[in-house]
C-alpha cells in the first residue's frame, strides 16, 4: 500500500512538474553558444549541486530555495517528502554529478547533468530548467532519469 503511495506521488509530481513548465519540452531546445554556455554553467552548476545535496539530506528548505513559486506550489514539503523517498529508495543517495550539456528553449535555459548515486549502475540524467524572473534564474523544472527510476 505504502509503495503505491510512493508511486502515485512520484507520477504526480512528474506530471505536475511538466505542466508547470509551460510546454517547453515539446519541441527539443537549441544548443547554446559556448559564451551562453558559460554563463549557464555559472549559476545552474551550484544550484544543480544543491538541490542534489539537499535530496540527500531530506531538507526540503534547501531543494526548494532556488525554486521559482510555480515549482514551490507544486513541490510542497509534503510532496517532496514522499517523491525523494521514493527516489532514493531506488537510485540511493547522490555521489557527483557531471555537465553534460544546455540548451535555449524559449524563455527558458535546460541543463543537464549525468550524475551517479550509489545504488544505480547507470548515470542519471539530472535536467535542471531555469528561467529568469525579475533578474534572477530560477529553477522551473527538475526531472531526475535512469534505468532504476523507470522501474515500476
Amino acid at each position: 500500500m505504502a509503495s503505491g503511495i510512493v508511486m502515485c506521488a512520484v507520477i504526480v509530481a512528474v506530471i505536475v512538474a511538466a505542466t508547470i513548465s509551460g510546454g517547453c519540452m515539446e519541441k527539443s531546445g537549441v544548443e547554446v553558444d559556448d559564451e551562453v554556455l558559460e554563463e549557464a554553467r555559472e549559476y545552474a552548476d551550484p544550484v544543480a549541486e544543491n538541490i542534489l545535496m539537499a535530496m540527500n539530506e531530506d531538507d526540503y528548505a534547501m531543494y526548494s530555495e532556488d525554486f521559482d513559486q510555480t515549482m514551490k506550489n507544486a513541490m510542497t514539503e509534503a510532496v517532496f517528502d514522499e517523491t525523494n523517498a521514493a527516489i532514493r529508495s531506488k537510485i540511493g543517495n547522490y555521489v557527483s554529478k557531471e555537465f553534460w550539456k544546455a540548451e535555449s528553449k524559449d524563455r527558458y535555459t535546460l541543463v543537464y547533468y549525468k550524475a551517479k548515486f550509489t545504488d544505480e549502475p547507470a548515470d542519471v540524467t539530472v535536467k535542471v530548467v531555469f528561467q529568469e524572473i525579475n533578474g534572477t534564474m530560477t529553477v522551473s523544472g527538475l526531472w531526475l532519469n535512469s534505468p532504476e527510476l523507470r522501474k515500476p
